[in-house]
């Protein structure tokens, strides 16, 4: 029964984005009192060193496939986690998660712009309706607007390009020995702003971290799994289920308003997504 849990794609991916939720809770819970950079460099330093005797036992090799793309899966995954966490730490739980969720709109840009591939017309309506979505849920005035919201679209923007590089790893690479130069690189990158900024966590702060560390670890491996058996397009229309469960915990736990804008920002959002990622599963793979 586990190795059948282990080979179904869509049950990894939607566990996957049950227990980022989870990790995205724990860190709007640390995000007041502790600086974003030392909470991502935990995250990092912590994870690297429970995979570090996992990998060790298995006898797979530190240098993995194609190390340079594994280099940059780590740094462009690293910018994405550290947009959203400077994302959750300034707007509510729900609307970061939403504007992370914009990757497939990006995805496709980039297709355009950087393999130069055809957009159809169907996609340029979803993305039309992507941006109109974005437009009504950030809502930008003058008096009002939150640079939180920036963070958060640029977490999607990163986040589309470690969606593609992680496809295309798990084609050589096992989930263990991505998610390690994940940690490599985010803990190399993070570790001058850690020591900068460093904070003496309290008992219930580093017990949190520990947490953060092995459920973020958990998502990620699940997710690094779940792409052996799904595409990236379709996988990605599983986890956007995160969307739902962060939304959830954000009104009971931290009492995030919902307005209008919201709602009909993220279903525009949301809707553009799908749609996007449905139009992606017919005619590529990523």
């Amino acid at each position: 029964m586990f190795r059948q849990f282990l080979e179904n794609g869509f049950l990894l991916m939607l566990f996957s984005a049950f227990i980022y939720s989870f990790a995205d809770v724990l860190m709007k819970f640390l995000s007041p009192s502790m600086p974003v950079t030392e909470i991502s460099f935990c995250r990092f330093i912590l994870g690297g060193f429970i995979l570090w005797p996992i990998i060790s036992s298995r006898g797979i090799s530190l240098r993995g496939n194609h190390t340079w793309m594994l280099i940059w899966r780590g740094l462009i995954g690293t910018l994405s986690f550290f947009c959203l966490l400077k994302s959750i730490a300034m707007v509510p739980l729900a609307n970061a998660t939403v504007l992370f969720f914009t990757f497939p709109i990006f995805i496709v840009l980039f297709s355009f712009l950087l393999l130069k591939e055809t957009v159809g017309k169907g996609e340029l309506l979803l993305i039309g309706v992507g941006l109109v979505g974005i437009y009504i849920f950030i809502n930008p005035t003058p008096h009002h607007f939150n640079m939180g919201y920036v963070f958060g679209l640029l977490s999607g923007c990163t986040g589309a390009l470690a969606m593609v590089s992680i496809r295309k790893l798990r084609e050589t690479n096992g989930p263990l020995i991505i998610y390690f130069y994940f940690c490599l690189v985010g803990g190399i990158l993070s570790f001058p702003f850690f020591i900068k900024g460093f904070k003496m966590p309290n008992l219930l702060q580093f017990f949190s971290l520990i947490i953060l560390a092995l459920v973020s670890l958990i998502a990620q491996l699940l997710m690094n799994q779940a792409f052996k058996y799904c595409k990236a397009s379709g996988g990605s229309v599983i986890l956007m289920s995160e969307v739902v469960f962060a939304g959830i915990a954000g009104v009971i736990i931290f009492k995030d308003p919902m307005t209008p804008n919201f709602w009909i920002g993220a279903l525009l959002i949301v809707v553009s997504g799908i749609g996007l990622n449905l139009v992606q599963r017919r005619s590529r793979s990523f």
